[in-house]
């Protein structure tokens, strides 16, 4: 059929239904589904704070002994000498000796700072604190720092622990008129020592 044949009427439909798919075609496109938004990344698993190494306490503990106010335990900061232990034990007694007494050595946590007294003449070993006091040992006296009873002078004697001028003196005559000692134990023959007595001087006495 020749176009110049085709009634008005067709094209009129014919433009409506181009229109009309045209519209649709165009909606369509519009309101097509677009990508899926971006889904935000999973947070990281919450990890543990690095651990941190252990402080060291701030304080030491000290037992302090012998002539102090207030023996027993103090608890005293790290670094401390001798001297902030005394104080810390309320100082010096009547009876001690501070020369014999190192106040600047420096102390650990649980040593034990031992305050000689006057009577007391040497340093007591495992403990800080004391200073071993100089003397030149008799020619029967052994190295250890013991005192011979059988050669030691009444001063020497006098510098043992509960020993004073009578009692050493009292040694000194029994050795005269026995020949000497032959033990220790023999001290008890003398005038003036007991069993208590010689507890305390046998740690640093010997017969020889």
């Amino acid at each position: 059929m020749a176009m110049e044949h085709i009634p008005k009427g067709w094209w009129t439909v014919g433009a409506l239904v181009a229109l009309t798919c045209g519209f649709l075609l165009w909606q369509g496109m519009s309101i097509a589904p677009g990508p899926p938004p971006a889904q935000p990344a999973p947070n990281p698993p919450p990890t543990d704070p690095p651990a941190q190494p252990p402080t060291p306490s701030e304080q030491i503990v000290v037992h302090v002994a012998g002539a102090v106010k207030k023996p027993g335990i103090v608890r005293i900061p790290r670094g401390s000498r001798v001297d902030d232990a005394v104080k810390a034990a309320g100082g010096f007694s009547e009876k001690a000796d501070p020369d014999s007494v190192n106040l600047a050595q420096p102390l650990e946590d649980g040593v034990q700072v031992y305050v000689p007294r006057k009577s007391e003449p040497v340093q007591v070993e495992g403990r800080v604190g004391t200073v071993e006091r100089k003397r030149t040992p008799s020619s029967g006296e052994q190295p250890t720092g013991k005192i011979n009873i059988n050669t030691a002078t009444a001063e020497q004697l006098e510098s043992l622990p509960g020993v004073g001028p009578a009692i050493a003196r009292a040694i000194v005559e029994y050795r005269k008129q026995n020949g000497g000692f032959r033990s220790v134990d023999e001290l008890l023959e003398v005038r003036g020592i007991g069993e208590k007595r010689l507890l305390q001087i046998r740690p640093f006495v010997v017969a020889r």
